[in-house]
């Protein structure tokens, strides 16, 4: 799926593009020709010997990728739920969340059952990972700017339409919406936003104390 959007200078917008890829995995990335050709041409290789420090460099990894899930337990405690949960999040999004921790975001309070954790990535906007629990809903809004919401996990139904894993919900000024995640599985939406929510009478004021 390629993203469209009216709003100047986002084709190369690094939310969007994360938001591409992690698409791309929901709906599962094709082999390519290349990786089969090159499976054919390891199949005759000699083996070879291994390097006197090839050993070494094995433990180094296998440090690295104790050290990636130490984040990664980081990361499932703040949103509140099993190491598994964060574990499932499809790759580039899961690497993208735990940078986003190693750089000292934190999942923040949006109401009940909701919390979100903002990906710092460059390009302008806001992009962010909700976090949804199944039944809770974010409060009706229109919004300042487009907003581009991919669903990860779960589902979500806004009052128009129904969105899964793989849809992407787009929102432009004029268009007013309440998600509401479904029950049974919490909902993971990735969130790309050019511009605050409007949320309505008493929303409106909370969000002012909040900053949020």
């Amino acid at each position: 799926m390629t993203l469209e959007t009216t709003t100047p200078d986002t084709s190369r917008h690094p939310g969007l593009r994360l938001m591409e890829a992690t698409a791309a995995v929901l709906r599962g990335a094709p082999v390519m020709p290349g990786d089969v050709v090159g499976g054919t041409f390891l199949e005759d290789e000699a083996p070879a010997a291994l390097e006197a420090d090839a050993a070494d460099r094995a433990l180094a990894r296998i440090d690295a990728l104790q050290a990636i899930d130490g984040r990664a337990r980081t990361a499932a405690g703040d949103a509140g739920r099993g190491l598994g949960e964060v574990l499932m999040l499809p790759d580039p999004l899961r690497e993208a969340v735990f940078e986003a921790m190693g750089e000292g975001s934190r999942w923040k309070f949006l109401g009940f059952g909701i919390r979100s954790l903002k990906l710092p990535l460059d390009g302008g906007g806001e992009t962010q990972l909700l976090r949804i629990e199944p039944g809770a809903n974010v409060a009706e809004h229109d919004h300042a700017g487009e907003e581009y919401t991919l669903v990860v996990t779960g589902a979500f139904h806004d009052g128009h339409d129904r969105y899964g894993p793989g849809d992407v919900n787009v929102g432009r000024p004029g268009f007013s919406h309440e998600p509401r995640a479904e029950p049974g599985e919490v909902c993971y939406a990735l969130a790309v936003s050019f511009g605050q929510p409007r949320f309505g009478f008493p929303i409106n004021i909370l969000q002012k104390l909040t900053g949020h």
